[in-house]
């Protein structure tokens, strides 16, 4: 942790023993009321956003008033860095957080098998897999306790796709040599690597200013965040390619959760479904808003076809059979199933 954040950290800490941001107060007839701050690091227009207003709403109309949960946007707590906001919530200096499974994976790798691409064919599928509980599935999800975060609610977030500044990317051929930002994450470096393409690791809210001077020439991501992020005003080549899922977490500090009374725990984990249903249905909405956005900007959009993706998958072949080392064979195999028995 570098000086910055430790600073950043200690200063919420102290805000804690003083009061003046985490308290337990007294409500109505003097019952104790415990501070909550549940933090987000998109705008406050997006999904991220209406869904954690749906999990704090819900914990302030069922828990009795012993909870004040208080949303922030734009990681405001922690310096609008969503890393700064994962360290305040394994710390405890923060109680909730919301982020994606593209950031938890780096402390739980095995999920990041979620995230092979060409696994799930939609966001809907992946709501499916889900909804499932599959039994291997939920055990990895258990396992992220041991980076002292608790799972309470998980939604599928949108597909990735390929959007550029070059050349319209319909082939494995057409990604050859273009410069993609990718998220600071090893997983996506190595998949890009062996597609062919020049990944460049840089955090979400540099993806703008890079691709206008030069540093890259595209991004992997969302329709939506890509709109968003302004990623339609300066690369136009859109490919939609639906080749990577990914999932929405909210998530607790795990000695806050272990806290709270098993009545309250479970009041907290309705609130994360409650969550979920609310992510869901805005990114639906926030889709269609994007697409026409874009539109407007003369982004041209492409729906890669089935035939094409084969070129990618058949690149990408010796990256999938060194990612399956790290996995035994019951748990590559319930996993795979789990994902077959979802499918459309």
């Amino acid at each position: 942790m570098n000086k910055l954040k430790a600073v950043c950290i200690l200063f919420v800490l102290l805000a804690v023993l003083t009061g003046s941001v985490f308290a337990a107060g007294a409500g109505q007839d003097g019952q104790r009321v415990t501070r909550v701050n549940a933090s987000q690091s998109s705008p406050a227009d997006t999904p991220w956003h209406f869904a954690l207003h749906s999990f704090a709403d819900y914990i302030h109309r069922n828990a009795g008033g012993r909870f004040d949960v208080q949303v922030f946007d734009n990681a405001a707590l922690s310096q609008g860095s969503s890393a700064i906001q994962m360290e305040m919530v394994q710390s405890g200096a923060l109680q909730v957080g919301v982020e994606s499974l593209t950031v938890l994976a780096a402390f739980n790798p095995k999920t990041a098998i979620l995230q092979l691409p060409f696994t799930f064919a939609d966001t809907a599928h992946v709501n499916r897999f889900i909804q499932l509980r599959d039994p291997t599935w939920e055990g990895w999800m258990r396992e992220f306790e041991n980076s002292n975060f608790v799972i309470l609610g998980a939604a599928p977030r949108a597909m990735r796709q390929l959007n550029n500044n070059v050349r319209m990317i319909r082939t494995v051929a057409d990604i050859q040599g273009i410069r993609m930002r990718v998220p600071m994450n090893p997983f996506f470096v190595s998949i890009f690597e062996t597609m062919g393409a020049v990944p460049v690791p840089a955090p979400a809210v540099e993806i703008y200013t890079g691709i206008q001077l030069g540093t890259f020439n595209g991004e992997d991501n969302s329709i939506q965040l890509q709109y968003d992020f302004r990623t339609f005003e300066v690369a136009r080549f859109f490919s939609i390619v639906n080749y990577i899922a990914d999932i929405n977490f909210v998530f607790a500090n795990r000695d806050f959760y272990r806290s709270l009374s098993e009545a309250d725990r479970q009041v907290f984990h309705r609130a994360g479904q409650e969550f979920a249903r609310e992510d869901v249905a805005r990114n639906d909405a926030h889709l269609q808003r994007a697409l026409d956005a874009g539109r407007r900007l003369g982004v041209e959009f492409w729906t890669m076809p089935e035939e094409n993706k084969q070129g990618f998958k058949d690149r990408l072949a010796p990256y999938f059979t060194e990612f399956r080392r790290g996995y035994t064979q019951a748990e590559w195999d319930a996993f795979h199933n789990a994902v077959r028995r979802t499918a459309p």
